[in-house]
């Protein structure tokens, strides 16, 4: 049962959620409880989150870029809770992959109908196998292709982790002459000890080297210490009264929870993008519908297209 103080995870997971739908309160509300946690690996867990957040959940470079940079100081356990505030202002303040200005919901559907591919398609599992077939998805802008392939490094035989694709990702992007696709994977290589199990960065620039476009990839977005300490504010006053943790902050997979709507995996993305074409807009209180998810790889790609198509 949701309770006021949650397990560590948990809180974790409602800074997650609330920076994925853009509830910069609710997040600066869990921030000030993890902030109790002042074990080494605690504050690591929690900057960490916040670093791939500005991938996973972001689709600016240049806050990208900042998150980073900042990265070694939010990970220390002296780091000042603004510091942890500031980050996450900065990544809400741009639309994320759900809303239209980000362009961002062309690729929560390709990766999903790639992972979907690779998944029941029939192949040896070898790595130079995997390795030609992106290769040649990028050659031949095949966005569904090529991200399911980065996806299935996980499924060959040998170890192949992040670190290693990255760089086998940043040749192919210096190949094709890409330099933002190139600037994404130098990123993840730059904290590639945080970033040794996860592929957000390198499913970006894959995104990008195959078609993909971002209208705000390059743009970034002051924050002032005045907005944070106001947000600051507002959550210690929440906490005068605290209530129990929502459900939707809690997905039963990253921690005990019975919601998975803002789980982070392509088929819940999926439906939050089509929850935002039926509500115009994110909320936890709206009905979710079962049209939002789906289940068969033609009828998604057939109602995407229609979606896509000029009126």
């Amino acid at each position: 049962m949701p309770t006021t103080h949650p397990t560590f995870s948990q809180a974790l997971s409602g800074v997650v959620k609330s920076i994925r739908i853009r509830r910069i309160e609710d997040a600066v509300y869990w921030l000030v409880y993890l902030d109790h946690f002042k074990e080494a690996q605690y504050r690591l867990r929690t900057a960490r989150r916040l670093l791939i957040g500005s991938a996973e959940d972001g689709y600016s470079f240049a806050v990208m870029k900042e998150v980073a940079r900042n990265f070694g100081k939010l990970c220390k356990p002296h780091c000042e809770l603004i510091d942890w505030v500031s980050e996450t202002v900065r990544i809400c303040k741009l639309p994320n992959w759900w809303h239209p200005d980000s362009g961002g919901s062309d690729y929560i559907y390709q990766s999903l109908l790639g992972e979907r591919t690779w998944k029941y398609r029939a192949w040896d599992h070898k790595l130079p196998t995997l390795q030609e077939e992106i290769q040649k998805a990028i050659e031949e802008k095949d966005r569904a292709m090529a991200l399911g392939g980065v996806t299935a490094f996980s499924t060959v035989y040998e170890v192949f982790g992040a670190t290693k694709q990255a760089g086998f990702l940043l040749q192919q992007a210096k190949n094709t002459g890409h330099d933002l696709a190139a600037r994404l994977c130098e990123l993840h290589l730059s904290a590639k000890p945080a970033l040794s199990s996860d592929n957000n960065f390198l499913c970006m620039a894959t995104w990008m080297m195959t078609g993909g476009v971002s209208p705000i990839a390059e743009k970034i977005l002051p924050v002032t210490e005045e907005e944070c300490y106001q947000l600051l504010d507002k959550a210690r006053d929440r906490w005068q009264n605290p209530q129990p943790i929502s459900r939707w902050c809690c997905d039963g997979v990253h921690c005990a929870g019975d919601d998975p709507r803002f789980m982070g995996m392509p088929p819940h993305m999926y439906a939050v993008c089509r929850a935002f074409e039926h509500y115009g807009r994110v909320d936890p209180s709206d009905e979710w519908l079962p049209d939002f998810q789906c289940y068969d790889g033609l009828i998604m790609q057939k109602a995407h297209e229609m979606r896509s198509a000029p009126a």
